[in-house]
């Protein structure tokens, strides 16, 4: 994951992003993405917070002539820091495959120690 900053003469917004991958590496790597499945409160939060990110980022920008004084910049960290944190308390979801196949390596530990 990289870190890229948004432009700004008073600060910086980290955001992250996701790399970009080849298409050999895509394949190989979707079967190993974990997926989350957020409950309504949760989902209701992403939400709202995404709007709020969005409201505070492009409010600020335009009424500064595209400037972020840095409490703006501390606004729009923390509120990205708490959708971060409400997505990672979303429940996790295993596609079926690999529950299985996990199951399987639990069965019959000795033979994966191999």
């Amino acid at each position: 994951m990289s870190i890229t900053p948004s432009v700004s003469p008073c600060g910086q917004i980290l955001v992250h992003t996701m790399p970009v991958l080849t298409s050999s590496r895509r394949e190989r790597s979707s079967s190993q993405a974990l997926r989350r499945r957020p409950s309504m409160d949760q989902g209701h939060a992403l939400e709202s917070l995404g709007h709020s990110i969005e409201y505070v980022y492009d409010s600020r920008v335009y009424q500064n002539n595209g400037e972020l004084s840095p409490s703006d910049v501390e606004a729009v960290q923390l509120l990205m820091r708490l959708s971060r944190e409400v997505f990672m308390e979303c429940r996790e979801v295993v596609p079926a495959r690999r529950g299985f196949i996990l199951w399987l390596h639990n069965l019959w530990p000795e033979r994966n120690a191999a």
